[in-house]
């Protein structure tokens, strides 16, 4: 079933990062705002912000579903700009606000001029996105909607947030923030509000995981946590990849990728295993419940180079397993398969 906007809304107030209470220490990232008390406080409003977007979202997404392409079923990565251009365009607004505008008089507001609007986007699309934005509760001084000739034109627009004017510094921070510290493994800074690119300190991966798995039950919020103490006390490393809203946390021994803990929009949470050693354990293999050895017997691999299948079938992302209840009576064959796998590593 195609995912719409209000499930990307949904999805997106779930992984945005938590707000933080820490006192956090702040890289330099604005010369006017040396304080980091008011970046921090910033950042939470932005995040406030961002979720009052999403449930706008989530209440009236009918409205503004004008996707251009529906992703693949299997794929993990979206692109806004291609599945889900409106949601594209309001986010160029916000980034090219944050990155362009700029702040005077008593820094309750942007001022910014017809950078404002990305050339590629339609006038139309851009007037689409400043509304919604409004309803939203930002304040656009300057810019005439009614006229589309003349927006491209604007000299000076005045940007505010009458609600709390400190938003617009967490706005600028994190617009700053993903063309500074974002990269191809550390994607979508904006939209998540991941303050923790602004902290020189490395993550806990525990803290990660536990962001991850907050949807699920207790008890497989549990099962997660101890397949992953497992994994590091058997002397697994652990790699971080977010990539086009799509968290993935792979697990690797002597290099190689055994298995990883996936959340994405089109696949929901789930594990994915790699494991390619079973020939050498079979009488191991033998003892698995039935619905391990199908998932095993299905096994990975495209599609598309096998002639009796011939199309796309998720292959490439190893054998997968939907973190659901039923996976519970599976934990303690899950960690004996692992341990056979890294045995003939």
């Amino acid at each position: 079933m195609r995912k719409n906007i209000k499930d990307l809304a949904l999805y997106l107030k779930d992984i945005i990062v938590p707000e933080s209470h820490e006192i956090y220490p702040v890289k330099p990232i604005l010369e006017d705002f040396i304080d980091d008390i008011i970046i921090r406080t910033g950042v939470n409003e932005f995040r406030i912000f961002l979720i009052k977007l999403f449930d706008l979202l989530i209440a009236e997404g009918d409205a503004y579903d004008n996707y251009k392409k529906i992703p693949h079923e299997y794929e993990n990565r979206i692109t806004l700009s291609v599945n889900f251009p409106f949601l594209h365009n309001v986010r160029t607004i916000m980034m090219n606000l944050g990155i362009q505008g700029v702040f005077k008089e008593n820094k309750d507001y942007l001022f910014c001029n017809s950078n404002l609007f990305d050339p590629r986007v339609s006038i139309s699309k851009s007037i689409e996105a400043l509304k919604f934005l409004i309803v939203c509760g930002l304040e656009f001084d300057g810019v005439n909607l009614d006229d589309k000739k003349t927006l491209l034109e604007t000299n000076v627009i005045k940007v505010s947030y009458p609600k709390n004017p400190q938003m617009l510094i967490g706005l600028k921070v994190m617009a700053i923030a993903e063309v500074r510290y974002g990269s191809l493994v550390k994607q979508d800074v904006f939209l998540r509000c991941d303050y923790r690119v602004l902290i020189n300190e490395a993550i806990d991966i525990k803290t990660i995981i536990k962001e991850i798995i907050k949807p699920l039950s207790i008890d497989l919020q549990n099962f997660v946590l101890s397949l992953h103490q497992h994994s590091i006390n058997k002397g697994y490393k652990t790699i971080v990849e977010i990539k086009g809203f799509w968290i993935y946390i792979k697990y690797l021994y002597k290099r190689k990728e055994i298995w990883g803990l996936n959340t994405s929009l089109n696949n929901g949470l789930h594990i994915n295993i790699k494991a390619t050693n079973m020939p050498k354990y079979p009488a191991i293999i033998e003892t698995f419940p039935k619905i391990m050895k199908d998932v095993i017997s299905k096994g990975f691999g495209c599609g598309r180079k096998i002639s009796s299948i011939g199309h796309c079938n998720g292959g490439c992302r190893g054998m997968t397993m939907q973190l659901d209840n039923y996976i519970l009576d599976l934990s303690d064959d899950i960690i004996k398969w692992f341990d056979a796998e890294i045995v003939f590593c």
